[in-house]
């Protein structure tokens, strides 16, 4: 009798200690690697979100129903973006990656990403791409991006205005240059050191396997949807 308590005290403890590992520890350690991935792999600022499964035993064998993160700025390979949204729904993850502490999906209903490219990040962008412009402004519309500029010529600083619109290609987004004018036409035409098509963000950096849905120009911002499904 004393050795059948003893086991059902055993069996009891477990229980309770499995109960706690699947409905607590288990959900706050994927938020928490999930929370370290946006924050330490794309260096996002002001990160919330949550992880949602039902029952809670289910995340034992990787199940995990909803995730919902945000955060106010990210960045994408070299690019800066803004309003960061991920949810996923139906996912299973990889648990022996989960112990290392990288999020790797399994399988996925669903994965959504949406995000902004602001006025400054894009004018920041365009000087890290184009090397010979100097204090770059922007303007976006939804009919066209307007940049402003200096070229430095000869120990003078060139004013230049150019426009061009935003497009996807193969998966990512570039600016395209359609007109360059210079305000000095005594100078005759300048060559700038790029491209007429700039990348400003590659498939290939975002996270999860997510493919570009969407690119829409809109007034100060550029608005970018993409999403994935793995099966």
């Amino acid at each position: 009798m004393i050795k059948l308590r003893k086991i059902l005290v055993i069996v009891s403890s477990l229980i309770i200690l499995a109960t706690v590992l699947t409905s607590l520890v288990l959900p706050n350690y994927v938020s928490y690697t999930i929370y370290n991935y946006l924050k330490n792999d794309m260096h996002a600022r002001n990160i919330q979100g949550e992880v949602q499964t039902h029952p809670p035993f289910m995340i034992a064998d990787g199940k995990i129903d909803r995730v919902y993160y945000k955060a106010d700025a990210a960045l994408i390979g070299q690019t800066e973006v803004h309003d960061l949204l991920l949810t996923g729904d139906k996912l299973y993850i990889d648990m022996p990656d989960l112990l290392q502490q990288r999020f790797t999906v399994d399988k996925a209903e669903d994965i959504a990403l949406s995000c902004t490219i602001d006025e400054k990040s894009l004018e920041r962008l365009l000087l890290q791409k184009i090397t010979r412009l100097h204090s770059a402004t922007v303007l976006i519309t939804p009919q066209l991006v307007t940049v402003t500029a200096n070229i430095p010529i000869l120990d003078n600083n060139i004013a230049a205005n150019m426009t061009g619109s935003i497009y996807t290609a193969d998966g990512n987004i570039y600016f395209k240059i359609a007109e360059f004018n210079v305000e000095n036409t005594l100078l005759g035409k300048i060559s700038l050191n790029t491209q007429d098509a700039i990348m400003l963000l590659d498939k290939n950096k975002l996270p999860f396997g997510a493919r570009i849905d969407s690119v829409t120009q809109e007034n100060n911002q550029i608005s970018i949807k993409a999403s994935a499904h793995k099966e």
